[in-house]
């Protein structure tokens, strides 16, 4: 029998804690795991929490979601979610899913992002992930910033190795996750955008997301580029904060001159 995919998630947060169970909890037609799921995060007292949360079949953050503490203690019981702090692991997958965030810096005059938690833990994969395998970034990140910054970190940890630049495999498929009651269903109850670096990325991009989505009726879009990609979800977010940000003024409004806004 042929061992399973080995899959890791770098970054246990909100997204990368939700996407591991996900992951783990999908099964074949005969009901076993189809995947052995790694949940990498750093040794920080936090990062830490969250590896023992996990370990110990918890969820690490408070959440309403029913389905995803099932979902949870379901993965723990059948053994196919391990977590640890260390990044040797990487050279085990056949998928890395990078779920780390990106920081923006308010003690300067004009706010400014830090790549700089980002750009470490890339370098992390790169330096150990075989030629084959996909990383598949779900950050949410500047457009233009997986290809001028991180693809050329990846490229020059694969030169520093011997591996060929032409093998190396990335896409960027952007997370969706909702919180709330609907947390776990979000992720594969719902549209997903990729692209890859390469034909060859794109595919295995697509089949692997098709495991883990309901494909049937939220299909898969691929846009032309990863840079499409990444500008897909920043009009997302840019739309959602604009809206929220507009109704919320009319409610302001609506409370002072005593008018019910619903």
């Amino acid at each position: 029998m042929a061992s399973k995919n080995v899959i890791c998630i770098q970054g246990l947060g909100f997204v990368g804690a939700a996407m591991a169970i996900a992951v783990a909890d999908v099964v074949d037609s005969d009901g076993n795991p189809l995947y052995e799921v790694v949940g990498v995060d750093v040794d920080t007292p936090q990062g830490l929490e969250r590896i023992s949360a996990l370990s110990l079949g918890r969820f690490p953050f408070e959440s309403t979601d029913s389905n995803l503490h099932a979902a949870c203690a379901r993965v723990h019981e059948r053994g196919n979610l391990r977590t640890t702090t260390d990044s040797g692991v990487y050279a085990e997958a056949d998928v890395v899913i990078v779920d780390v965030h990106c920081d923006i810096d308010f003690s300067s005059a004009a706010p400014d992002l830090d790549l700089s938690s980002l750009r470490f833990a890339i370098k992390q994969v790169g330096e150990r992930v075989k030629s084959e395998t996909l990383i598949l970034i779900e950050t949410t990140v500047p457009p233009g910033a997986i290809t001028k910054i991180l693809i050329p970190e990846l490229t020059d940890c694969f030169q520093k190795r011997g591996l060929k630049a032409n093998d190396l495999l990335v896409a960027h498929s952007y997370e969706r996750v909702m919180p709330g009651e609907n947390y776990f269903s979000s992720i594969k109850n719902f549209w997903r955008v990729f692209s890859g670096n390469s034909p060859t990325a794109s595919t295995k991009c697509r089949n692997f997301l098709n495991s883990i989505v309901n494909t049937a009726d939220y299909p898969l879009t691929e846009v032309s580029s990863i840079t499409a990609s990444e500008v897909a979800k920043v009009l997302e977010n840019s739309y959602r904060a604009a809206n929220i940000a507009f109704i919320t003024e009319w409610t302001h409004f609506c409370d002072e001159i005593g008018v019910d806004l619903n």
